[in-house]
């Protein structure tokens, strides 16, 4: 492959915030030099030939590199570059643009997740003295189905509430994590989901899920004192032949909602119609969610499962 270096800096395009370079000959090495602030940058070519660039800070230190698909390619400079080399696989006077599309902001921080599930003292610090708390109460437990009160099915326990917000690590803060509500006996009725407190927050737990002849839903955990304060779901009721699902909790930040917990299902109905056994509802599955109700006949429900206090440092 041929080598041809440009001193100069390449000539402008349609935009001030574009530079080209012309490849007349294809397998042949160019270069240009000039300085390339970090950005956003959209390389761009005829489609019908693949240009690849190399962005250097200095002769020998290689930053990125980057090649085009259907003649474009976007790319994220992270730091300064002080020339580019690109060659092109085929084609003659071919024209290869920089166009620079947007800054890049630098991150200034990274955030560690600390997950506490027993009550106790935060001691964690970060740099910044803050931190992003998400704290949610504990899941009821589901109820149980009796023949003794017509088969009905159990109802599902509520989820805890979630409540978050920024707080400041002073190094020592008291933290209530909820105990989860327990599975109901058969035809019995779960127990509600326990509190959670943390930084001036509260988050009840789930309401039981109830069984013998009523079959209720728990309800949804409350939550006060944070920025964002949100209801658990309720877990289902009613009085159908399918044990019901409990609830499950929510929040707003996506990379924690992954491990706070989906409700329990319920039990199926009975295939004997309710003359034998049963299937009992599941526990809940992750933090603060409600157990299932157990389906018709003579079932129990399943249990909730505890809170959970998220403390992400930054």
């Amino acid at each position: 492959m041929a080598t041809t270096i440009f001193p100069m800096a390449v000539s402008s395009a349609s935009s001030i915030n574009a530079n080209s370079l012309t490849a007349a000959t294809a397998n042949t090495l160019y270069e240009s030099i000039y300085t390339i602030s970090p950005g956003i940058y959209t390389i761009t070519c005829v489609n019908t030939t693949v240009a690849t660039v190399y962005f250097y800070s200095n002769t020998t230190n290689l930053i990125t590199t980057a090649t085009t698909v259907n003649g474009t390619v976007t790319i994220n400079l992270a730091s300064a570059a002080d020339r580019v080399r690109l060659w092109t696989d085929v084609g003659s006077n071919v024209v290869v643009t920089l166009t620079q599309t947007a800054n890049s902001l630098s991150n200034t921080w990274s955030g560690i997740l600390d997950t506490i599930t027993a009550s106790g003292t935060y001691t964690g610090t970060s740099t910044s003295g803050y931190a992003y708390a998400v704290l949610v109460g504990a899941g009821g437990g589901g109820g149980g189905s009796s023949a003794n009160y017509g088969n009905p099915a159990g109802g599902g326990g509520g989820a805890g509430g979630v409540a978050e917000k920024i707080v400041q690590l002073t190094g020592s803060m008291p933290v209530v994590i909820g105990a989860a509500g327990l599975a109901s006996s058969i035809g019995g009725n779960g127990t509600a989901g326990g509190q959670s407190t943390f930084a001036g927050m509260t988050c009840g737990g789930g309401g039981p899920g109830l069984g013998n002849s009523s079959a209720a839903g728990g309800t949804g955990g409350t939550a006060t004192g944070g920025e964002f304060n949100s209801t658990g779901t309720a877990g289902g009721g009613g009085t159908g032949s399918s044990g019901k699902s409990g609830g499950s909790p929510s929040n707003i930040w996506k990379f924690i909602s992954s491990v706070i917990g989906l409700g329990g299902a319920g039990g199926p109905l009975n295939a004997s119609g309710g003359s034998a056994q049963g299937t009992n509802g599941s526990p809940g599955t992750g933090y603060g969610s409600g157990g299932g109700g157990g389906g018709t006949t003579n079932t129990t429900g399943g249990a909730g499962r505890p809170g959970v206090l998220y403390i992400l440092r930054f």
